[in-house]
């Protein structure tokens, strides 16, 4: 095991200013990217990717997806309306309701995931394996240390 060392100043710089240039790539590239469903914005694919998990109550769903109650609940109606969402009876407390994804959103949900792939597959196609691995591995590490530090909070 290596020794732990602080960052430096530098080093932590160069992570910010990084990250903060793709956020704003990634949100400029999200407003020309074609819409896999016509009505529904990509802004509500994190809750299709959570459901695809278990259902979920809208509060649990507002939690994972990090947004407030409201927008999630205004986000699962307008996919509901599409066919993609169903809500029913909880089976652990009948008296609430659990989201879940339809057949309808199963499928959009597989679309995205390939068309998701197949993006990054491109972006990232003079990478090596290794160097497309080792960049996976850490991200999820600084996803889990973010989540983690969010949960200090």
């Amino acid at each position: 095991m290596s020794e732990h060392h602080p960052l430096d100043r530098e080093t932590a710089e160069r992570v910010s200013v990084g990250l903060i240039r793709l956020m704003k790539l990634l949100q400029a590239m999200r407003q020309h990217a074609p819409r896999v469903h016509p009505a529904v914005d990509a802004t509500a694919y994190p809750i299709l990717f959570n459901l695809a998990a278990a259902p979920r109550r809208v509060s649990v769903l507002a939690e994972v997806v990090h947004s407030d109650v409201s927008t999630v609940s205004r986000q699962v109606s307008t996919l509901e309306g599409h066919g993609l969402v169903d809500k029913v009876s909880d089976p652990a407390d009948g008296r609430a309701q659990v989201v879940q994804l339809s057949e309808s959103g199963e499928a959009l949900l597989t679309s995205i995931k390939a068309q998701r792939t197949e993006w990054f597959r491109e972006l990232m196609g003079d990478w090596t394996a290794e160097e497309a691995s080792e960049f996976a591995h850490q991200l999820e590490r600084f996803g889990t240390d973010l989540e983690r530090f969010k949960n200090k909070l």
